[in-house]
């Protein structure tokens, strides 16, 4: 019978002591769930032993240290997986040390972290007060991803140092108070995402078009808007970039920014305006 459960029963430290035990060789497989989007990863093991892990982007320890926050998700494991090379190097003991402090840490922090969509900005405000700060150069990499524009969401994605630790990083800089919320207007973000869209295929003179088609549609680029008028914006900024680029780039390109304003407006909001 196969080593397999769910997380809610068997916790990753169990897991890992369980294929150690047995000195077994194949891969973990977990599907759970993360801030209400589905993700999986893998932990790979040769004769037991941790050798390295798969989640998203991040590095492989980090990706490991990233499967322990899951609260909850299914697991297999899975004896005839592929094996990549040794990429941790750490103990199993030490690993499971490390990924149970990183569980209790992340409970520590999480109701002072923002919601994924907040989005963040440097702090105008100067306070004689502010703490004086020193940054690791993983904190400078978060810092410089804090423009006004991008949510957390985007800046853990961006920064390829996992939810965890770009949570930990923001609170530190929300405390040290260089860093702040920014309320910004779903018009305002739409204009600077779909343009930086309609910018990386198109050029900077994209976006003179793109304002152009928020005017048609009379929506301010920096108030608020409707995803039927954002869909009519797409539309009308369609029109205008086929004649330079071609109908069939054109559309490519508008579904590209359709997918990026429905992901803004979040799935259930998009999809309901469109049907009004």
């Amino acid at each position: 019978m196969p080593l397999q459960g769910d997380l809610s029963e068997f916790s990753l430290s169990d897991i890992i002591q369980l294929v150690d035990l047995s000195k077994q060789t194949g891969a973990v497989h977990i599907v759970g769930e993360l801030d209400t989007r589905k993700v999986e990863g893998w932990i790979y093991f040769r004769s037991g032993v941790v050798i390295s892990a798969q989640f998203g982007r991040l590095p492989p320890e980090e990706a490991l240290y990233t499967l322990f926050t899951l609260p909850s998700g299914s697991f297999i494991f899975e004896e005839g997986a592929d094996l990549p090379p040794r990429e941790i190097t750490g103990s199993n003991e030490m690993l499971i040390m490390e990924g149970i402090r990183r569980v209790d840490e992340w409970g520590a922090i999480r109701d002072r972290t923002p919601p994924p969509d907040t989005v963040l900005g440097l702090a105008m405000s100067l306070n004689e007060r502010r703490p004086e700060i020193s940054l690791a150069p993983e904190e400078w990499r978060i810092l410089t991803l804090v423009d006004g524009r991008n949510t957390l969401a985007e800046i853990a994605e961006r920064s390829g140092l996992g939810e965890f630790r770009t949570c930990q990083v923001i609170v530190r800089l929300l405390d040290a108070q260089l860093i702040e919320k920014k309320e910004v207007h779903v018009g305002e973000r739409l204009f600077e995402e779909l343009g930086r869209i309609a910018v990386d295929n198109l050029g900077h003179s994209a976006r003179v078009l793109l304002e152009d088609a928020f005017r048609r549609q009379k929506v301010d680029t920096k108030g608020d808007a409707t995803p039927a008028q954002v869909d009519a914006i797409c539309g009308s900024f369609e029109r205008s970039i086929s004649l330079l680029v071609g109908p069939s780039r054109a559309k490519r390109l508008v579904e590209d920014m359709r997918l990026r304003a429905r992901q803004i407006f979040g799935e259930s909001v998009w999809d309901a305006g469109l049907q009004k």
